[in-house]
């Protein structure tokens, strides 16, 4: 094992380290409340739970389909994005996200796709979706929080909308830019590959959405678990959601944000909800995205191999 694999899982087991003894300390401190606690489970709104967040993670498959198929000729069908692209999701909990890409890179080669364009795919994803989370903070700590001066807030949001608009016309320029790091990185060259303007409003919409299921997810298994939490509060939760997603991947040696997006989820519950709620519900929501992870993997590699969508099955069928 050289020297900076070695370094690379040190740093991930001091990370979830770290957050396991946050969790350990606060729930030591709140001992009491937790424990007069009482768990009353609704196995029908946990299992609405899972169906509505499992939406979410969905349009997740869609999003890379639709970015994909701009360089296809022969165009992906849902079934074969959900093979493919819920398949490789599961290697997000191998420690430094890396894997994911790695095993895209490996499916789609067959089908003329560069590894250039999967990063770069992902790089679009995920600037996308730093936009449309924080376009939900903003909005709701500037206009439902109220934490700002009306005009400042309006300014504030015009700003973030201008910034956005600029990324979308000026997107390979921005790109390149970003990219120069991602080389020296994985020690590559990769240039910037033109990507139609619309599609990324396509995913910047589609992400938009998708938060709205996985906030309503979230609500039902807090009710599901016999928390009571008011259902105005939706948004709040769906902001806590956006944020915590969005520093679990920025936390790169994070497998799956592990620890990082439970502890910002409690620390953004404890501004509208119980610390009991705070501190159970994000493990348990964290139980509930591995679960759909896993399920969607499975149901993706079945798919993939009853209909050939891997690289070796397709070339088997093709033989024959």
């Amino acid at each position: 094992m050289n020297f900076k694999k070695a370094l690379q899982y040190i740093v991930t087991l001091a990370m979830i380290v770290a957050m396991g003894c946050f969790f350990y300390l606060e729930f030591k401190k709140n001992w009491d409340a937790i424990r007069a606690y009482h768990v009353a489970i609704n196995f029908y709104y946990i299992v609405a739970s899972v169906l509505v967040m499992m939406i979410a993670f969905l349009m997740d498959t869609y999003i890379w389909q639709i970015c994909i198929n701009n360089y296809l000729s022969r165009k992906l069908n849902f079934c074969e994005s959900m093979a493919l692209y819920n398949t490789t999701a599961m290697f997000k909990y191998v420690p430094g996200k890396i894997w994911t890409y790695a095993a895209q890179i490996a499916l789609m080669s067959s089908k003329g796709i560069s590894k250039a364009v999967i990063i770069y795919i992902n790089i679009i994803c995920f600037i996308c979706l730093i936009f449309v989370s924080a376009m939900y903070t903003l909005y709701y700590y500037l206009f439902c929080l109220q934490m700002a001066p009306w005009k400042v807030s309006v300014l504030i949001f015009i700003l973030l909308i201008a910034l956005d608009f600029i990324f979308i016309i000026w997107n390979t320029s921005i790109i390149n830019y970003l990219i120069i790091p991602i080389n020296r990185i994985f020690k590559m060259e990769i240039q910037p590959i033109k990507m139609k303007n619309i599609i990324f409003i396509y995913v910047q919409l589609l992400y938009f959405f998708a938060y709205i299921p996985l906030g309503i997810g979230t609500y039902f298994l807090a009710i599901g678990i016999g928390m009571d939490i008011p259902f105005s509060n939706i948004f709040a939760i769906i902001t806590a959601i956006s944020v915590s997603v969005i520093l679990g991947y920025v936390a790169f040696f994070s497998p799956g944000g592990l620890g990082v997006r439970e502890g910002v989820m409690l620390l953004m519950l404890k501004q509208f909800s119980n610390i009991e709620i705070a501190l159970v519900l994000p493990i348990v929501m964290r139980l509930i995205y591995v679960i759909i992870d896993l399920l969607l993997g499975i149901i993706g590699i079945i798919v993939g191999m009853k209909y050939g969508y891997f690289p070796n099955q397709a070339k088997s069928r093709q033989k024959q």
